[in-house]
C-alpha cells in the first residue's frame, strides 16, 4: 500500500534559532519507491498547505533538478511561490555535501536565511527524505552562528532523529566549524563576548541602579528585549564590526597595492556604518560588504559625537574637530587589539581620533587595545594593565590605577565609584575592573552592566576582554545563541584571525578568499 499525504501527513521537525525557527522535512509531493518502506504517492498541493500553515518565509530545496522530476515534483518551485512563499534551489547530490565551487553561492543564500531567522521568521529546508542533505545544511547554518560541529549535529539530530546520514556529511561540518587553534577561538569569543555584553546592557542603559536592582534582585541574569527582540546589538557592536571590516580591507589593500593608511580605510568603513544610520556622508564611499546587510540598518541610540564627526568629515583619515572623549572611542576598538601585531597603539589612537578629538579618549582606546593584545598573547589581565601604568596621560593613568586598586568585591557601589562609563577612561576602568573582580564570563558581564551608567558600552568593552579570558564559557553560554547577527560576528572573527596570521607571516594568500570578500578600496 502506498503512503500518501493523507495516510502520512507531512510533518516538519523544527528547532529555534534566535527568534526564528529552522524546519526540516521530506520532499513535498514526493512519489516513487522508497528504500525504507512502502512507495510514496504524496500530493503536492496538500503538502504545500501543510508547509504554508507552518509559516516559512522561504523554502530551500536541496534536491537536484533530475531528482525532482523522478519524484514527480518538477513544478515544486512554481507551486511554492504560488502559495506565497519564497523558493531557493540549492541542489546537492544525494548523500553528499555542497561542492566546494558552489559554497560561494551558499554564502549568499545563507546570509538571506540568517536575516530571516534574526527577524523571527521561519526557514524550511528539505531534501528527498529530509535527513542527510537537509540535516547537513541545517547544521551548517548553526555552525555559521557559532556552534561547534558537535553542538550543531546534536541539535539537528535532537530535532530530527537520523539526520546527517553519512561520514562525508559529518566531516564536512567538522571542517566548516574548525578553527586553527586557541588563539582563533579567543578572537571569536572576544567579538561574541562584546556583542553579548552589548545586548545584556542595551535595555538597561539609562536605568538607575535602584531600578536595575528592583528588576534583577539576584543581579542582571537575563537579556531583556530591546528594540523588539532579545539579543539586539547596538551601535557598539555595529561599529566594532565595521572597524574590523576596515582593518581587513586595509590589509588587503596593503597586500594588493603595496601602500595603505589603515585609519583612512577604517574611516571609510565607519562612513559606511554612518549610512546604515539613515544619513549621507560628504565623502564618496562604496556600498559593498556589511553596509548591504539590512540588519545593520537599525538606529539604536548611536553616539551623537560619532554621528556629528562622521557627518562633518571632508577627508578620509582626518581627525575630528571636537573636544570629546566619549566612550565611542573605546567601545569599537577591540578589532585593533585583536589583529594589529606591531602598531596597535598608533592605529587605535588615529582611528579613535576620527570621531573624538580629545587625547584622553584616544589614549583610553589605545590602552584597551594594548590590554586586549597582551591578553591574547597570554598575559594575565592584571599584568597587562599594570604594564601600562605611567604610559599615558593623567586621566587614563588614573582610571587604570583606580580599576587595579579598587576592592575586588564586584559590587555596583564599587563600580559606580569608577564612573558611569559615559566617557572613554571611565569605560576603560569599569570594563577592566569587571574582568579583574570576576571569576567567570557571566559574573564579569553582570558586574560590567549593573550600574547607573552606560551599561551597553561597559558591557561590550568588558565582554571583549572576558571573551579572551573565558572563550569556552562564552561560546557555550545560552546568551550567545540569542545574539543578533551572530553569523556576521562569526565570519568577521574568522576573517580577522586569517588576516592577522597572514600579516604575521608577511604573506597574503589569495586562497583565503579575503580579497574577494573585502575589496581593497
Amino acid at each position: 500500500m502506498k503512503r500518501t499525504s493523507q495516510t502520512h501527513p507531512l510533518f516538519i521537525n523544527d528547532l529555534a534559532v534566535g527568534p526564528g525557527r529552522i524546519g526540516l522535512t521530506i520532499c513535498p509531493g514526493k512519489k516513487g519507491a522508497s528504500v525504507y518502506g512502502a512507495a510514496w504517492d504524496r500530493d503536492l498541493d496538500t503538502d504545500l498547505k501543510a508547509i504554508h500553515a507552518w509559516g516559512p518565509e522561504v523554502v530551500v530545496t536541496l534536491v537536484e533538478a533530475d531528482e525532482l522530476e523522478m519524484l514527480g515534483a518538477a513544478g515544486l518551485g512554481e507551486a511554492v511561490q504560488n502559495n506565497g512563499m519564497a523558493w531557493v534551489h540549492f541542489p546537492v547530490r544525494d548523500l553528499n555535501v555542497p561542492a566546494e565551487d558552489h559554497l560561494h553561492h551558499w554564502r549568499e543564500i545563507s546570509l538571506r536565511l540568517h536575516r530571516i531567522l534574526d527577524q523571527g521568521g521561519n526557514v524550511l529546508i528539505h531534501s528527498r527524505g529530509g535527513l542527510g542533505r537537509a540535516g547537513t545544511l541545517g547544521a551548517l547554518l548553526l555552525i555559521e552562528r557559532g556552534d561547534t560541529a558537535d553542538e550543531a549535529i546534536s541539535r539537528i539530530r535532537d530535532a530530527r532523529p537520523g539526520a546527517i546520514e553519512t561520514k562525508v556529511q559529518e566531516q564536512f561540518l567538522r571542517e566548516r566549524a574548525s578553527l586553527p587553534d586557541r588563539r582563533s577561538e579567543m578572537i571569536r569569543a572576544s567579538l561574541f563576548g562584546g556583542a553579548i555584553g552589548d545586548a545584556l546592557g542595551a535595555e538597561i542603559e539609562f536605568w538607575k541602579l535602584s531600578r536595575i536592582r528592583s528588576r534583577f534582585p539576584n543581579g542582571v541574569d537575563e537579556m531583556l528585549p530591546h528594540d523588539g527582540r532579545i539579543g539586539a546589538i547596538t551601535d557598539d557592536t555595529q561599529m566594532t564590526l565595521f572597524t574590523a571590516e576596515g582593518l581587513i580591507r586595509a590589509a588587503v589593500r596593503s597586500a594588493v597595492k603595496g601602500i595603505c593608511h589603515p585609519p583612512s580605510i577604517i574611516h571609510h568603513a565607519l562612513l559606511r556604518w554612518f549610512v546604515t544610520q539613515g544619513t549621507v556622508p560628504n565623502l564618496e564611499i562604496d556600498d559593498s560588504g556589511l553596509v548591504q546587510d539590512p540588519r545593520l540598518h537599525r538606529r539604536r541610540a548611536p553616539g551623537m559625537t560619532c554621528l556629528s564627526a562622521l557627518g562633518a568629515a571632508s577627508n578620509f583619515g582626518s581627525s575630528a574637530r571636537n573636544d570629546s572623549k566619549g566612550c565611542g572611542t573605546i567601545m569599537r576598538v577591540a578589532p585593533v587589539g585583536l589583529m594589529a601585531e606591531t602598531n596597535a597603539e598608533q592605529i587605535a589612537m588615529e582611528s579613535s581620533a576620527l570621531t573624538h578629538g580629545h587625547k584622553t579618549g584616544q589614549e583610553a582606546a589605545a590602552a584597551w587595545a594594548l590590554i586586549l593584545q597582551s591578553v591574547l598573547r597570554g598575559a594575565p589581565p592584571e599584568h597587562a594593565a599594570r604594564d601600562l601604568t605611567g604610559r599615558f596621560g593623567p586621566e587614563t593613568d588614573r582610571s587604570l590605577r583606580a580599576a587595579l586598586d579598587a576592592p575586588r568585591d564586584g559590587t555596583p557601589e564599587t563600580v559606580e565609584n569608577l564612573g558611569g562609563g559615559w566617557i572613554a577612561e571611565e569605560a576603560l576602568a569599569v570594563a577592566l575592573y569587571a574582568a579583574l573582580a570576576s571569576s567567570s564570563f557571566e559574573e564579569g558581564l553582570r558586574i560590567a552592566v549593573e550600574h547607573s551608567g552606560d551599561s551597553d558600552s561597559t558591557g561590550a568593552v568588558a565582554g571583549n576582554l572576558l571573551g579572551l579570558m573565558y572563550p569556552g564559557e562564552v561560546m557555550a553560554h545560552p546568551w550567545r545563541r540569542q545574539i543578533e547577527c551572530a553569523d556576521l560576528i562569526d565570519q568577521i572573527a574568522r576573517d580577522l584571525d586569517i588576516c592577522a596570521r597572514q600579516l604575521g607571516r608577511g604573506q597574503f594568500s589569495a586562497e583565503s578568499g579575503l580579497a574577494d570578500r573585502y575589496p581593497g578600496w
